[in-house]
């Protein structure tokens, strides 16, 4: 059962807490992103760069991909 999209494209969006989204984009939304904090490692300072960031994977079809960006968007304005 295991399909591979023809392509893919990972797109990472400043969304000031990234945790905080992706918590809030599944529950409210039901749409999966990863925590561009998840993907980093804290600097010297104990700052992790990669932590006001979502990544996002681009890999549906066009309409799939269309509809949940525009429910990615509402969630997201209200945060």
């Amino acid at each position: 059962g295991f399909y591979r999209p023809a392509g893919g494209f990972f797109l990472w969006l400043d969304v000031g807490d990234g945790e905080r989204a992706a918590k809030s984009l599944w529950r409210d939304a039901g749409i999966k992103v990863l925590p561009g904090g998840y993907l980093a490692v804290p600097d010297a300072a104990g700052r992790n760069p990669g932590a006001p960031y979502i990544r996002v994977a681009l890999v549906h079809d066009r309409d799939t991909t269309a509809t949940a960006l525009r429910r990615m968007k509402d969630v997201l304005e209200t945060l």
